[in-house]
């Protein structure tokens, strides 16, 4: 399951950077993916409502749930976003197959 993790750095986490500003997120990203039996895709710095967005492939929801854990318990994001990637053309396939067998309340 692939995951996109979005997120703000935290006041904590812009003082780390001001103490060492070479300090190698992507290793330290990848090492956490890796540890959780998962696979670190990219990180990428953005300008906007977000500062960080990382991709990552893991075996399932709730590893990729534990990744958000231990990053928000380290106090250096703010506004920590997962989300899922999906198949939409597998969605809109499944929801063909279930065409008739809802109606919206009141019909």
């Amino acid at each position: 399951m692939k995951f996109l993790f979005l997120g703000r750095y935290s006041n904590v986490g812009l003082a780390g950077f001001l103490q060492n500003p070479g300090d190698d997120r992507r290793a330290a990203i990848s090492a956490m993916v890796e540890k959780s039996g998962g696979t670190f895709i990219d990180l990428q710095f953005l300008r906007g409502k977000y500062d960080i967005a990382v991709v990552a492939e893991v075996a399932s929801f709730e590893d990729a749930a534990a990744v958000k854990v231990l990053v928000a318990a380290s106090g250096a994001l703010n506004d920590l976003e997962m989300l899922e990637y999906i198949d939409m053309n597998d969605i809109a396939g499944r929801a063909n197959k279930m065409t008739g067998a809802y109606r919206a309340p009141g019909v």
